[in-house]
């Protein structure tokens, strides 16, 4: 007599071959999906071997909560990305990396970025704000993640879809605003 699956025993069984969680074929998940994750997170912490750290625990971490993975919320990339994300955050916060800069945007911010600002600024720039807001400028910039997904990846996707991608919405438009002010505290002093 043929055991029967529940839908349960089935997702998983998927999840795992999707995933190449299985012990004997993990390192066709590595391969899959690491070189993402390393431009994702290299982008963050400021070394390659902090990067790599933080792959490696990402991957750690998918391997011991592959039972949560849920594919009907989210892709393994997005799921991977999710874990990512806190684990980068948590390394930061580990190493005490966090730069706490205060800048009231409630001051005269500009419309535009000065004119002599070149991308070496506004990389410098960038590392002065906090590691949230790096993350959620490389999510919606340089990866072109629709918000939702972002909302998924950072974890805030439990409560409200659309109240959370306006709030991310205009938490974008602030950490602009803070880059401008950076930036334009930057040209003056240049002058």
């Amino acid at each position: 007599m043929a055991k029967r699956t529940t839908d349960a025993e089935t997702r998983m069984t998927n999840c795992e071959l999707q995933l190449g969680i299985r012990s004997s074929e993990f390192g066709i998940c590595i391969s899959q999906y690491g070189p993402a994750l390393m431009a994702f997170v290299g982008r963050i912490v400021n070394s390659q071997e902090d990067a790599e750290d933080v792959v490696q625990e990402t991957f750690v971490t998918a391997y011991e909560h592959l039972k949560t993975y849920n594919p009907e919320m989210a892709t393994v990339k997005t799921w991977l990305h999710r874990l990512a994300y806190h684990e980068a955050l948590h390394h930061l916060r580990r190493r005490k990396r966090l730069v706490k800069m205060t800048l009231d945007v409630g001051e005269d911010v500009p419309d535009t970025l000065p004119d002599a600002t070149t991308a070496e600024q506004l990389d410098e720039a960038i590392q002065k704000l906090t590691p949230e807001d790096q993350m959620l400028l490389q999510l919606y910039y340089y990866d072109r993640r629709p918000l939702k997904e972002i909302a998924y990846i950072t974890g805030t996707a439990d409560v409200d879809m659309q109240r959370e991608v306006s709030r991310l919405s205009s938490q974008l438009h602030r950490i602009r605003q803070r880059l401008r002010i950076i930036l334009t505290h930057m040209n003056d002093e240049q002058r």
